[in-house]
């Protein structure tokens, strides 16, 4: 069986296309204080094995770390698809958000992706006013402008408010996410504990769901506490079938703001 150039795309742009992670938050427009300490984010670096259906797609790269401004962060996304996988997908691909992180969760600034190739047709701009309550750019060659509300997320900053939420003690509940154009609510229900082999490592985790509203589709995360509660394991099921997976293949912790890495877990 050879897996359809779309399902490769879907498989290594999973975290590209925002399925999985994203809490419910009340972040308005207006300055908010500091995290504490203890529920700070720790920037990482991991690599996830990526499947649709069995059939391996390659490697998908996650780099969040602290941006130039206090109190901004970038969390950073880049396939590494195998050579099926580059039927669907470029290895010159990459996607970046640019965030606030205050003790109250996270607030998207502006998200960027760009496909890889001389085109800028499959390319997304978003600029986020949370002064006017607006999100403006263009996704696909089609320009849009949405009224937000306070808690929305983008497609790569719902995965870092996730952790905030998680570090904080918080349970997300429901929230709009803007996808390429479209701006879209999703439900998210903790699914208990649960224990994960992954090529790094086995690890004990608490489960999360998520399901846009009117979707067959139901995502489920697995996030380690010990590692900061970063995902371990993601699996997107369509009415109940497992298509796309990830599973951690290695993660690098405590980096130097140049990317260097002191020490690994």
């Amino acid at each position: 069986m050879q897996a359809r150039p779309k399902y490769l795309a879907a498989a290594l742009g999973i975290v590209l296309a925002a399925q999985f992670a994203a809490p419910a938050r009340t972040l308005g427009a207006e300055p908010q204080a500091a995290a504490p300490a203890a529920a700070r984010l720790a920037q990482f670096k991991a690599h996830y094995q990526v499947s649709y259906r069995g059939i391996s797609g390659g490697q998908l790269e996650q780099f969040l770390h602290p941006g130039a401004i206090a109190g901004q962060w970038l969390f950073e996304s880049r396939a590494y698809p195998n050579l099926l996988g580059r039927i669907a997908v470029s290895p010159d691909a990459r996607q970046r958000s640019t965030m606030e992180v205050t003790a109250s969760g996270v607030r998207p600034l502006t998200l960027v992706f760009d496909d890889g190739s001389d085109s800028s047709a499959k390319d997304v701009n978003v600029a986020f006013d949370w002064a006017t309550g607006h999100a403006r750019g263009h996704a696909r060659d089609k320009v849009f402008d949405h009224a937000v509300v306070p808690g929305t997320q983008d497609s790569v900053s719902v995965q870092a408010a996730m952790l905030q939420e998680l570090l904080a003690g918080r349970e997300p509940k429901a929230f709009w996410i803007l996808n390429g154009a479209k701006l879209e609510q999703y439900r998210y229900w903790p699914e208990g504990h649960a224990t994960v082999v992954t090529p790094y490592g086995q690890f004990d985790t608490v489960v999360w769901a998520s399901q846009r509203d009117g979707s067959k589709r139901v995502n489920r995360v697995w996030h380690a506490p010990q590692l900061g509660y970063v995902p371990v394991q993601a699996i997107q099921y369509n009415k109940g079938r497992p298509d796309v997976q990830l599973k951690l293949v290695a993660l690098e912790r405590g980096l130097s703001p140049q990317g260097t890495v002191p020490g690994k877990d």
